[in-house]
This record gives structure tokens, C-alpha cells and sequence, in this order.
């Protein structure tokens, strides 16, 4: 997902600032306008980044932005989703861009990463292609051993704006203390998930937050909403772990296409 183009860069602990070329090795077509794409650093290299950071990234020498990443950190490869907003970069990667062409990258950015250290529950929130740094989050807890419950909650707004689903299954099959939970805040039509809005569900299915961890990511009135209603559950303030952003639907809204 897009990050932070007014707040100060911020690398988590031990990550300099890198630089590199990379090739775009595969697209995915996630939902009808999110890709997924899997970079190779030049040379082989590895990318070091704590998982739920973001990297600024140029594709065919436009204009930088911001972008989760998706992947864990130990992956030779460096995922990003991508949502198209119908300008900018975004619209070029989701029209144009193609396997085999360069991006240069650098970075990483941002203070929400995972807390390995800590063994309290996990409460991780994304929304749109902010499912991204969630995806980090929880691959790398799930592989680090972490045991501690942990809960994915999915913000979405029709059905097809659902991806990586059987991903997610996979994952809840294989970790007993790991829950995937979509919800669709305007479907289209009937459906058996869950709706509403993504904080809501949350406030419904917890009364106690006290002890939890939680990472945030998606659109900024879904985290507003978020630092709002955690809280009233219980969860302190420090425990909320969250990039302040203008994402690039915010930007495309202010200052159009580009």
C-alpha cells in the first residue's frame, strides 16, 4: 500500500538506508485494481527490512512512492501491492509496467514493524492493499515460533476487493493460534462474511483489548477509526502500532493525476 509522503522517514532498528536496482519478476492481478509484484534486488542482494516496514519505489523513472512491503524479510524477493488510482505511478504499474522491466528502490521507512520480542496476542488490521504489511507481520510472527494468539482482521469493500484468501487459509490450517477474518464494508449483493465496518467487527468480537499488540494499516479513516475504538477496548496507546500517511488515493484526491 502507499505510505507516507509528509511524514518524516523513519528506519526501524539497525536498517541504513539502501539503494538498489531491481527486476520486476512476476505480476499478479490480485483484484481488478490491485497487483502484486515480486522484485529481485540486482546481483542477488538482499533487501534488509524489519516486516511491516515500507520502501519508496520508482518504476520506469517516474515519480517515487511509497509502498509496503508485502513479504518477509528473509525472502529473496521484494513483494508489493499496488493499488491503481487512476494516476500517477500506481496507474502506470497496473496498466504498463511488465515482467523484465526495472524499478529502483530504497529505503526501509516507518516504526510499524513486528515486536518479536513481545509475546502479548497480536491484533493486525488492514485495509485494502494495506493487507500488505500485515502480511509481514503475521508471515514472520508465524515463522518466528511466535505462539501467542494472533488475529488478522481484513478490511474490504465488496468481494472481489478480497484477495490472498486461500493464502490466509493455509496459514489458519497450519498455525492453530492464527485467525483470518474478511470483512466487507459494501457488498454487493448477499453474501455469508462478515460486514460493516472492520472496527466495528473488532468491537464485537472483543471487550477486553488490554495486553494486545495491534498494527494498523489502510486507509487513514479506517486507522482514525481504529485509534479510536482500541482504546475504548482497553489497549493502550503505545501498543498501537501505525505509520501516519497521505496514501495515494488521499494525494490523487488533492492534487489529481500526475
Amino acid at each position: 500500500m502507499p505510505h507516507p509522503l509528509t511524514a518524516p522517514l523513519t528506519r526501524g532498528p539497525a536498517h541504513a538506508e539502501q539503494r538498489f536496482t531491481c527486476r520486476v519478476e512476476r505480476i499478479v492481478q490480485a483484484t481488478p485494481d490491485i497487483r502484486i509484484l515480486w522484485l529481485q534486488p540486482e546481483g542477488g542482494k538482499r533487501f534488509a527490512f524489519s516486516a511491516g516496514q515500507y520502501a519508496r519505489v520508482s518504476f520506469g523513472g517516474r515519480e517515487e512512492r511509497d509502498y509496503s512491503l508485502a513479504g518477509r524479510p528473509s525472502e529473496p524477493l521484494l513483494e508489493f501491492h499496488i493499488r491503481n488510482m487512476r494516476g500517477g505511478p500506481s496507474l502506470y504499474v497496473n496498466t504498463h509496467l511488465q515482467e523484465g522491466a526495472t524499478a529502483e528502490v530504497r529505503g526501509p521507512f516507518g516504526t510499524t514493524y513486528l515486536r518479536g520480542e513481545s509475546s502479548a496476542p497480536i491484533l493486525a488490521v488492514g485495509g485494502g492493499s494495506g493487507l500488505a504489511p500485515m502480511k509481514s507481520i503475521v508471515e514472520e510472527a508465524l515463522a518466528q515460533g511466535m505462539s501467542q494468539p494472533i488475529h488478522l482482521y481484513f478490511g474490504a469493500r465488496a468481494e472481489g476487493d478480497v484477495y490472498l484468501e486461500e493464502h490466509f487459509a493455509a496459514l489458519t490450517a497450519r498455525y492453530p493460534n492464527f485467525r483470518f477474518i474478511p470483512v466487507l464494508s459494501a457488498p454487493s449483493g448477499r453474501t455469508q462474511r462478515r460486514t460493516g465496518l472492520v472496527t466495528d467487527a473488532i468491537a464485537a468480537d472483543f471487550t477486553e483489548l488490554s495486553g494486545f499488540s495491534a498494527y494498523l494499516a489502510g486507509p487513514p479513516p479506517m486507522v482514525e477509526a481504529a485509534r479510536t475504538v482500541l482504546p475504548r477496548l482497553g489497549l493502550e496507546s503505545g501498543a498501537i502500532h501505525a505509520d501516519p500517511f497521505i496514501g495515494e488515493a488521499e494525494r490523487y484526491r488533492r492534487e489529481g493525476p500526475k
